[in-house]
């Protein structure tokens, strides 16, 4: 504790004052200096209820502003999780659509491989059926084969020879298997018909034909052989599965 010295002098000055008083006043000066107390205790009192409710009022207002940052922290707080759940539900909400997007675009190119897929193996398919008719046909090829060819041949020569005199020398015929004379003589009456008085036919083989034959008069020409047959008839069916469904 400390000590308060200018208190303390002025108590025993008061002390040697009011002895003297005493001895001289009694009663007068003592009720003097106790009003004087009086009147400093009471100004003291006064200064420290003043100051008692300055510190009330600060502490009032102290804890209105708490109130009001807490307050306002419960506010920011509210705020910030609603602004959290708004963007955890956006960034869901476009995760779901990139998944949904990725997904159609992945179901999309998987249906484009499945078509691309279908529509080539439907090629090959029909490729490799053209290939198993070559070989069966090549192998069941006869004499009933070759009579029925000589009339497609011919027949395709009717129809394309309109306005062709047949007139313009000899007439070379290419097959690619040996003709009998039978077959010789069919084609000879044949184009007879379609070219009276053609020139002499020369009859030559040519195995690079195949299944086929090929007339050659002046300048024009018509074949037939089963391979190009085959071939075009292969093409346009191919061409019909690249575009199917």
């Amino acid at each position: 504790m400390l000590i308060d010295w200018t208190t303390v002098i002025f108590q025993l000055i008061n002390f040697l004052i009011l002895i003297v008083l005493l001895k001289r006043f009694l009663y007068g000066p003592i009720i003097r200096a106790m009003d004087e107390r009086e009147r400093t205790i009471a100004a003291r009192l006064a200064e420290a209820s003043r100051a008692e409710q300055e510190a009330q009022e600060h502490a009032r207002v102290l804890a209105a502003e708490q109130k009001e940052f807490a307050d306002r922290r419960a506010v920011l707080h509210d705020e910030a999780q609603q602004e959290l759940d708004r963007w955890k539900d956006q960034s869901l909400d476009r995760l779901k659509e990139e998944v949904a997007a990725k997904q159609q675009s992945w179901q999309q190119t998987l249906d484009e491989e499945q078509e691309t897929f279908r529509k080539k193996l439907k090629v090959v398919i029909g490729q490799q059926v053209f290939s198993v008719s070559r070989k069966v046909l090549a192998d069941l090829a006869d004499n009933r084969l070759e009579r029925r060819l000589l009339e497609v041949f011919l027949e395709k020569i009717s129809r394309e020879a309109e306005g062709f005199s047949g007139d313009q020398g000899s007439v070379t015929i290419r097959s690619g298997f040996p003709l009998v004379d039978e077959e010789k003589k069919r084609l000879d009456e044949g184009l007879d018909k379609i070219f009276p008085g053609h020139g002499a036919l020369d009859f030559q083989e040519d195995p690079a034909l195949g299944f086929g034959l090929r007339l050659l008069t002046g300048d024009r020409q018509w074949e037939w052989n089963l391979s190009r047959y085959l071939d075009d008839m292969e093409e346009d069916i191919i061409q019909t599965l690249r575009r199917s469904p």
